[in-house]
């Protein structure tokens, strides 16, 4: 089963359109359904959209998925989101360092620069 059709049941078992979803992910209407049915959304969108249809991710995919309870989704959902967070916080303390870094090699070459002024 293509991805727009499960996404076309799932709309129609919330009584919501498509042009609903798409605003509720802050995409167009045609990028979203472009994308379903070629199927080359972006992770980050199935995740959103998951949530949107309160839905697990699984659910929207061909499988023998016996279906998590919605507290069970939600804390894959929170787990994943949570590893995001602190990448995106390991990755804000690196470029950090790195600045710091490249600050002091520019304060060392100036020094170096200034003693070598003072010889003869």
């Amino acid at each position: 089963m293509y991805l727009k059709e499960t996404v076309d049941k799932l709309l129609k078992k919330h009584n919501r359109s498509l042009s609903w979803l798409a605003s509720e992910m802050g995409k167009s209407f045609d990028g979203l359904k472009l994308s379903l049915v070629k199927g080359s959304i972006k992770y980050q969108d199935l995740i959103l959209l998951s949530r949107k249809l309160q839905v697990h991710p699984g659910e929207l995919f061909e499988s023998d998925h016996t279906g998590y309870s919605p507290e069970e989704w939600r804390n894959v959902l929170q787990e994943g989101e949570a590893q995001y967070n602190n990448v995106k916080k390991e990755l804000s303390s690196c470029k950090e360092l790195n600045e710091a870094l490249r600050n002091q090699l520019k304060d060392k070459e100036r020094i170096i620069e200034l003693l070598n002024q003072d010889k003869p």
